[in-house]
């Protein structure tokens, strides 16, 4: 009889353990790599929102502006995706601009007019350059095959905005620069 009530007891003892274990069955692990991924992709995304605005407001020309509200509205869609992607596996994105890509905002929210338009267009140059190396590397390379599909899925739209920033970088630069008088020579 002491055994039956042993074995109960412990029986009991272990069912109750069993019950109170944390559930965490349905928490899908993410790679470290596929995290960082993530939080770099925001922070980029953030970035060109951010920058965007900016060319908006203080851009001397219309290309740029619009160049800047091409930037905020894809942007602004590609971060909701990552969101969606990120919230069910746990992987916190930030909300605010890294320090490396705030003292770029500042840099560039520093200056006005034609030296605005140049430096907000030699930047989304450079900046899509870094973000399409990144998502490369995230497609080929990315543990999570949510992520590396979503990556793989973003990189036309960059490659595409990658030349909209050349092309507007080169028609920016070209403005900027003096014009030369002609002169012409001629026998008289």
């Amino acid at each position: 009889m002491k055994k039956l009530k042993l074995s109960v007891i412990l029986l009991s003892g272990l069912l109750f353990a069993a019950s109170c274990k944390n559930d965490d069955d349905n928490v899908v692990t993410v790679p470290e790599q596929d995290r960082n991924f993530a939080v770099m992709a925001t922070d980029a995304n953030l970035f060109e929102i951010q920058a965007g605005q900016l060319a908006q407001t203080k851009g001397a020309r219309q290309d740029v502006k619009n160049f800047g509200q091409m930037m905020v509205t894809d942007h602004t869609k590609s971060t909701e995706e990552l969101m969606g992607i990120a919230t069910p596996k746990n992987i916190t994105l930030p909300t605010t601009l890294s320090t490396e890509k705030r003292q770029k905002y500042d840099s560039l929210n520093a200056v006005t007019g034609q030296a605005f338009d140049r430096m907000y267009a030699r930047m989304m140059v450079t900046s899509h350059q870094q973000t399409i190396n990144l998502f490369e590397t995230q497609s080929n390379q990315g543990g999570d095959t949510e992520l590396k599909s979503w990556a793989t899925g973003k990189l036309p739209a960059l490659r595409t905005h990658l030349q909209g920033a050349q092309t507007l970088r080169d028609s920016v630069e070209r403005a900027a620069m003096p014009t030369t008088p002609t002169t012409t020579t001629g026998n008289q």
